[in-house]
């Protein structure tokens, strides 16, 4: 997105004045009241989609370091729509059906913010995640209420910015938990014998 974002424009890319979704509009020209021009949209859309086929195959692979309980279950829901939404974003860009792009980043922000929250709450009861789950609520809810600002019209300064509050703990949340998860499957197998 950032090698995207650089190569936007006439005019320039701007936090403030330009959506995420901007980055992946296919045309140039004028849309919705400004401006955009993105070169690399085919850079965008792709890196949308394989961030949600990324969220829904860790969602997969995370589902067996946890309980098989309604808690963990919910949650595991809740991320892989999420992920299936973005995944579907990757494919409806802004200035071919701005319906589809709304509908699917509606569904990647929600399903992905509430997931994390819900996660976080059922990673309670197990030691080994016990870092990550103040951590994995907290993303979930920046990004909702940056959601919520965002859907009343209160960005403040931010402007259009306030999307990257609303995907950006999403992402760092990826890559953390990742992280994690790698330290916990190390520790596992030097355990057994």
């Amino acid at each position: 997105m950032i090698v995207t974002a650089l190569k936007f424009g006439p005019p320039i890319y701007n936090l403030r004045n330009n959506s995420i979704s901007d980055l992946q509009a296919i045309h140039c020209g004028l849309f919705d009241g400004k401006q955009i021009c993105s070169p690399l949209h085919m850079v965008a859309n792709f890196s949308v989609a394989l961030v949600g086929l990324l969220l829904v195959l860790g969602t997969l692979l995370i589902r067996s370091e946890f309980r098989a309980d309604r808690r963990h279950s919910f949650a595991y829901a809740l991320l892989i729509v999420g992920g299936l939404g973005a995944l579907a974003n990757g494919f409806t860009p802004e200035d071919v059906t701005l319906l589809g792009d709304t509908v699917t980043a509606l569904v990647a922000f929600l399903g992905t913010n509430f997931g994390l929250i819900q996660l976080g709450r059922a990673m309670s009861g197990d030691i080994r995640w016990h870092n990550l789950r103040a951590y994995t609520k907290i993303s979930g809810a920046v990004g909702l209420l940056a959601l919520i600002l965002d859907g009343i019209n209160i960005t403040g300064p931010l402007g259009a910015g306030i999307e990257w509050l609303i995907v950006g703990p999403i992402l760092l949340w990826m890559l953390v938990s990742g992280i994690q998860l790698l330290k916990v499957k190390s520790r596992k197998e030097v355990a057994q014998p």
